[in-house]
């Protein structure tokens, strides 16, 4: 991986601006501020305690379920 200078670590790139560079340096950004992430999702509970869907957010009977079993 390219290292990123630490000058361009920290900018707040927009997708377009990141779709323009390098792939090799596009690739470095990412992974630099994956890490960051990685490191607030780990000691921010905040982020992470809660539940993605309540019991009624997700049906057991979508409509493509429905259609599989009336083929099936």
């Amino acid at each position: 991986m390219t290292p990123v200078p630490a000058s361009l670590a920290f900018k707040r790139w927009t997708a377009a601006e990141l779709r323009k560079l390098p792939a090799a340096e596009r690739d470095a950004i990412l992974e630099a501020a994956a890490k960051l992430a990685e490191t607030e999702y780990r000691t921010n509970p905040e982020l992470t305690a809660f539940e993605a869907f309540g019991k009624d957010d997700l049906y057991g009977e979508s409509s493509s379920f429905r259609n599989a079993v009336k083929s099936g």
